[in-house]
């Protein structure tokens, strides 16, 4: 059920925005469009397995930090599709407030939660999230200044990057050919 509501939500932004990669005439508006579009598709994945891990953990643990963190998530996921949908008119504030939002979730989410641990909920402390953070900082400072025609072109090449190189790692770690090359 989660993931059909993941699904109906993000699903119209995702194609909105997928109308900025077709619809636009300059390149760099272009690749940071379909850079948000992965982007999109990656934060609903993400929406709908933190949601689901929840979901299943709450079934046989008790842990008050499971609330917080469903309610940060949600928080966070209203914040991201008003981003996304935004992006979809107007791609360079819509990133913005996606930004701002994956901030203020590694800000104040204090935990991790694992599938295949027996310790499934871990304590997540600040200065572990300093790199994640970092990266969202950057993130904001590039989308500044490609709004502001500052470096748009390698700027607008850099945000495509991300996107893509997280993505491509997310699907070859999704597969695991490591277990394939194992069974040869």
């Amino acid at each position: 059920m989660v993931s059909k509501v993941i699904f109906l939500l993000f699903f119209p932004a995702c194609m909105g925005i997928l109308r900025q990669v077709i619809l636009s005439s300059e390149l760099t508006h272009q690749l940071l469009a379909f850079g948000t579009f992965l982007f999109c598709i990656e934060q609903a994945n993400m929406a709908n397995q933190d949601l689901q891990k929840v979901v299943d953990l709450k079934k046989y643990i008790k842990d008050n930090r499971l609330d917080v963190f469903y309610q940060i998530t949600i928080i966070t996921i209203i914040i991201e599709l008003i981003g996304f949908y935004l992006s979809s008119i107007w791609l360079g504030w819509g990133f913005i407030v996606i930004l701002f939002g994956l901030i203020l979730f590694n800000l104040f989410v204090n935990i991790q939660i694992h599938e295949s641990n027996e310790n499934q909920i871990k304590s997540w402390k600040i200065n572990e999230r300093f790199p994640v953070l970092i990266a969202d900082v950057i993130g904001l400072v590039l989308v500044s200044l490609w709004m502001l025609k500052i470096g748009d072109f390698w700027i607008s090449w850099i945000l495509f990057t991300m996107p893509l190189l997280y993505c491509s790692i997310k699907v070859f770690l999704y597969f695991k050919p490591w277990n394939l090359l194992r069974g040869m």
